[in-house]
């Protein structure tokens, strides 16, 4: 496994809930050990003596309630995991499971319970002397003090997680910053293909699965030391299979050439479900999911759909202005990369919610009123796609609607927002 899909791997939420305890259970036991290791060290006489009930006293409170605290807190991260899929969606379960206070705490609690038992164990067994047990209490002491700080920061933490406000603001977060580096770098470093690239070595996708992520670096440097250029022809978020060309290699002698395929496909991370990390569109399709959810009959909770429209729409208009005074990232100058079509991001984020909410006045005013401030706030295809988007869901709620004054209301509305374009004298 290379470097980079190492640390995607280690990236993903599901293997930081593990992967992050484990590390916190070693460095545990290294502190435990680490009075016996001072005992050999510092002479005996030169620290205070504590009595060993005294530590078996606060090892045992450690041990007996960390476990218990650890095991609680494991049942409210489910709860918490059920809740966003529930109410929201499942794919928010991802941002649920990565919110590092909820990850920080497990690990504290189940850090300190391996330690108060190797601890204890090793008090046992006679390990420390005077000078290893003062140094053990020391550091029982630092333990005692960090749980306190982490049981203060857990109970604030679980007055939030779950909620619906609070997975909005993980997904806007998320979303917030792939739609940045979208605009900051719409090609994710490499030149935009604004032509159809020319013949050349197809490099096909080896199975069934999304583009999670690109290595661009890699490919990048593989194109240097070949001399070549390399087309890519699919972004992050696209469903792949074995007949779609990742990438055409313009320049390449042959099969023999160091630029292998196996080589640059395994540039491309492929997975069995989508990322919001590359990949702006996903987080427009996870929120409008949400919004899609609470105009169910089951939920019937048009203003959770609302705000979840206002947070598309603060992605869409606040990402432009935050990308605009950052520097662009450096470019790979080898590479190009399909651009992304600015309408799938409006038509994927709002046209489910105008299927869904044909019939809700409220939703769709709001609608109207946030396309509105897409396209002012945007411009170019944006803004387009936003009037485009803005006049196909008058005509779902002209058709869905049963009140004549809703339909006028709305219908005012749009043309207050879209006034039409004057006509030549």
């Amino acid at each position: 496994m290379s470097l980079y899909r190492t640390l995607i791997w280690l990236k993903a939420a599901e293997n930081r809930l593990w992967v992050k305890p484990a590390a916190g259970s070693v460095v545990a036991v290294v502190i435990a050990l680490l009075a016996a290791v001072g005992n050999r060290l510092i002479p005996a006489g030169l620290l205070p003596d504590i009595e060993r009930g005294t530590l078996d006293s606060l090892l045992g409170v450690i041990a007996s309630s960390m476990l218990a605290v650890a095991t609680f807190s494991l049942s409210i991260m489910v709860a918490a995991f059920s809740s966003a899929a529930v109410g929201a969606s499942p794919r928010a379960i991802e941002l649920v499971a990565g919110d590092a206070d909820t990850q920080n705490a497990i690990t504290t609690f189940i850090s300190a319970f391996i330690y108060a038992i190797i601890a204890n164990t090793a008090l046992g067994l006679g390990l420390y002397g005077s000078t290893g047990r003062f140094i053990l209490f020391i550091c029982t002491m630092g333990v005692l003090l960090y749980l306190i700080v982490t049981l203060i920061r857990w109970v604030k933490t679980l007055s939030v997680l779950g909620r619906m406000e609070n997975t909005l603001s993980k997904l806007e977060k998320v979303a917030m910053r792939a739609m940045s580096a979208h605009r900051r770098s719409p090609g994710m470093g490499a030149r935009l293909a604004q032509t159809t690239p020319p013949q050349g070595l197809a490099v096909h996708a080896g199975k069934v699965g999304y583009v999670r992520h690109i290595d661009m670096q890699s490919l990048q440097q593989r194109a240097v030391e070949s001399g070549v250029e390399v087309h890519l022809r699919v972004r992050p978020g696209q469903l792949v299979h074995p007949g779609t060309v990742l990438a055409i290699v313009d320049g390449a002698p042959g099969l023999d050439a160091p630029l292998e395929l196996d080589a640059l496909r395994n540039a491309f991370v492929l997975g069995n479900g989508r990322s919001f990390d590359q990949d702006p569109r996903f987080g427009m399709i996870v929120l409008c999911e949400v919004a899609q959810r609470a105009l169910s009959p089951a939920v019937n909770d048009p203003g959770t759909a609302i705000a979840a429209m206002n947070t598309i729409t603060r992605v869409l208009v606040d990402a432009r202005s935050d990308s605009e005074s950052e520097a662009p990232e450096a470019s790979y100058d080898r590479l190009t990369l399909v651009p992304l079509d600015p309408a799938d991001l409006i038509h994927q984020a709002f046209d489910p919610i105008a299927r869904d909410g044909a019939a809700v006045p409220e939703v769709q005013l709001r609608m109207q009123k946030l396309l509105a401030i897409i396209a002012e706030g945007c411009g170019g295809a944006l803004a387009d796609a936003a009037r485009r988007q803005a006049a196909t869901s008058l005509q779902r709620a002209l058709q869905a609607m049963v009140l004549e004054g809703d339909k006028s209301h709305l219908s005012e509305q749009h043309n207050a927002l879209f006034p039409p374009p004057a006509q030549p004298a």
